[in-house]
């Protein structure tokens, strides 16, 4: 049972879903823009596949570490870049991609792996705007009250 005027939407709903590129081609020492991988920044380029706000899945290999990446950025043929439509925060998005066990939607045997169609399958719930930037900022101040504790040990 959803709270009044929470609704469930399909993550494709909600979201683009930027597949990665090999960085090949666009890597250079001196890019202005990050490269990233599953694992985090791997290179710089002077071009990027997805703008700032976005949320990094790997599509291989780590599946379960979602980044948030608040400046525009390559993402490589290992991660997709998700973005919020106007009906979601981003950093709500991110929050629940945080909270969600994405290894259950792996179908590999090997190498954990994860597919554009069933990262677009996943469930979400959304409340309303107001709700979303509540919960985002109760996140956040956690957060940040965690980071100055363990900043102080």
């Amino acid at each position: 049972q959803l709270p009044e005027g929470w609704a469930i939407c399909k993550m494709k709903q909600i979201t683009s879903i930027t597949n990665g590129k090999s960085q090949k081609n666009v890597e250079t020492l001196n890019g202005i823009y990050p490269i990233y991988g599953s694992g985090g920044v791997i290179g710089r380029a002077n071009q990027y596949l997805c703008i700032a706000g976005s949320t990094i899945i790997g599509r291989k290999g780590t599946i379960n570490n979602p980044i948030f990446v608040e400046e525009h950025f390559w993402n490589v043929d290992t991660a997709f870049g998700l973005k919020a439509n106007d009906a979601i925060l981003d950093k709500y998005l991110y929050y629940f991609c945080l909270s969600f066990d994405f290894s259950k939607l792996d179908k590999s045997t090997a190498m954990p792996s994860l597919t554009k169609t069933s990262i677009g399958n996943v469930l979400i719930p959304i409340p309303p705007y107001k709700e979303q930037e509540r919960i985002v900022a109760k996140i956040d101040m956690v957060l940040d009250t965690m980071n100055e504790i363990l900043r102080a040990v």
